[in-house]
């Protein structure tokens, strides 16, 4: 999605959620006049909770493998201090490599769960590593 169309709903979109509010409709009829509104209260009202609890424990799942592997916030603080994590872009290099520059013009690279400085040469230099609890810490 472009950065520009940010909360904007397509149609087709739109269509899925008609489509699936019509299936829970129909699903909420029949359910009714088969076996009455308490039970199909009761039946949605488990199966609600259920998937929400699914829902809570992969989202704490994925958290709790980025607090442990790859660190949060994803990029640490920059050498000068002034770029944090949102600062920082993603970009190609001249010789296809990919690179990621904060706004004050430093070059890094992130390997796994090491954040090195890219040297003029081309060499990289240690600068940070993620640490499971801990957070970002430097690497020396």
């Amino acid at each position: 999605m472009h950065p520009t169309q940010k909360g904007k709903v397509t149609l087709i979109e739109l269509g899925f959620l008609t489509f699936y509010i019509l299936v829970i409709a129909a699903f909420l009829q029949w359910g009714h006049h088969r076996y009455g509104w308490h039970r199909v209260a009761v039946f949605t009202g488990r199966f609600s909770a259920l998937m929400v609890g699914l829902s809570l424990a992969g989202f704490g799942f994925v958290y709790l493998m980025a607090v442990i592997y790859t660190g949060i916030p994803y990029y640490p603080t920059c050498k000068t201090g002034k770029c944090h994590r949102n600062d920082y872009q993603y970009r190609r290099l001249d010789n296809g490599q990919r690179a990621v520059f904060c706004q004050c013009g430093t070059l890094y690279r992130k390997r796994g769960r090491r954040f090195f400085e890219v040297q003029p040469d081309g060499s990289v230099r240690r600068y940070m590593i993620w640490k499971a609890f801990k957070g970002w810490i430097p690497d020396g």
